[in-house]
């Protein structure tokens, strides 16, 4: 790895998310560059897809496919794709995201360093999340199909990528190998519907677009901000957290067929995962969902705890529900 792009890569993971930033540098040491080079990556992507205001949907389009062609395997000059896409950096409101996008060059060089067939699996994952999020640029979330398909696209994705590599990286007996690609994509829809459904007071109040299927869930938008129809809204939440609760058990199956050398993706997917197990507990029933001033969070003790013994967490919270 050539040292200054990397540490730029290592130092742009804490401004862009707290959460990765605490949990990749867990990983075991044969995945972490790849791991976070992947994740920095699928931000710049979503960037374009979730950060540009007011939207600009045929410009959104022409950058998200600049940036997954950048990390294709095709051999072309970039320069021209890296000059247009620092250029338009500048309509991404967030410093530390604006700061990200326009340094993709720099992510290049790291991802350059990986072997071919990494890049391979990490392009392959990249697209279909490309794919997905332009589909859904236009397309609105109204039935539990649609929010399946859409977390599947810009979460489901990541677990592809990450399942797909440790199989590659390490010796997974087929039987287990199975396993987990029968169960990644519902951990990745476990954490993305935990994250939409504990912001959607805020999706709603200063987002353009919320991932709630409201026709299902047979609401408007204006019902569920208004504390006049609190009932009808915790209705709507427990139909969303019954829904989140379905993947619990493919959690458990992932976790189990995880090989005991893999010591530190395990602990990686055990932390992220009783965080969301976790999150469940202060949503349930909670109109602060809605009407609350402040994000919904797990208290400091039991992030603590989490911390000192993830995995053992991860199992009762698995149990519990």
């Amino acid at each position: 790895m050539k040292s200054d792009p990397m540490e730029f890569a290592k130092d742009i993971l804490s401004r862009v998310s707290r959460s990765f930033a605490l949990t990749i540098p867990m990983l075991d040491e044969e995945i972490k560059n790849e791991v976070l080079l992947a994740y920095l990556q699928d931000r710049i992507l979503d960037n374009f897809e979730d950060e540009i205001h007011p939207p600009d949907l045929e410009l959104q389009k022409e950058m998200m496919d600049k940036v997954s062609r950048i990390f294709s395997t095709e051999e072309y000059d970039r320069s021209s794709d890296f000059r247009v896409i620092k250029d338009k950096s500048e309509l991404i409101e967030s410093e530390s995201l604006q700061k990200l996008t326009k340094n993709i060059d720099l992510i290049y060089q790291c991802y350059q360093d990986f072997d071919l067939d990494i890049q391979k699996i990490s392009h392959k994952w990249l697209q279909e999340m490309n794919q997905g999020m332009q589909k859904y640029l236009t397309k609105e979330v109204q039935t539990f199909a649609d929010l399946d398909e859409y977390c599947y696209y810009v979460a489901g994705t990541v677990g592809g990528f990450l399942t797909e590599t440790i199989i590659y990286k390490f010796d997974i007996n087929q039987k287990k190998q199975q396993v987990l690609l029968d169960n990644f994509n519902q951990a990745g829809l476990f954490l993305q519907k935990v994250n939409l459904i504990r912001d959607i007071r805020e999706d709603l109040a200063s987002r353009d677009k919320h991932f709630w299927p409201l026709k299902e869930l047979n609401i408007s938008e204006v019902e569920l901000s208004n504390s006049r129809n609190e009932e009808k809204a915790l209705e709507a939440l427990s139909k969303m957290l019954s829904d989140l609760k379905s993947h619990i058990p493919a959690l458990k199956k992932y976790y189990q067929a995880l090989p005991k050398e893999l010591k530190g993706y395990k602990k990686f997917f055990a932390v992220n995962n009783a965080l969301g197990l976790a999150t469940i507990d202060k949503l349930e029933n909670n109109a602060d969902v809605f009407y609350g001033k402040k994000p919904i969070k797990v208290s400091k003790l039991k992030f603590l705890n989490i911390i000192r013994a993830p995995e053992k967490k991860f199992l009762d919270y698995c149990s519990q529900e």
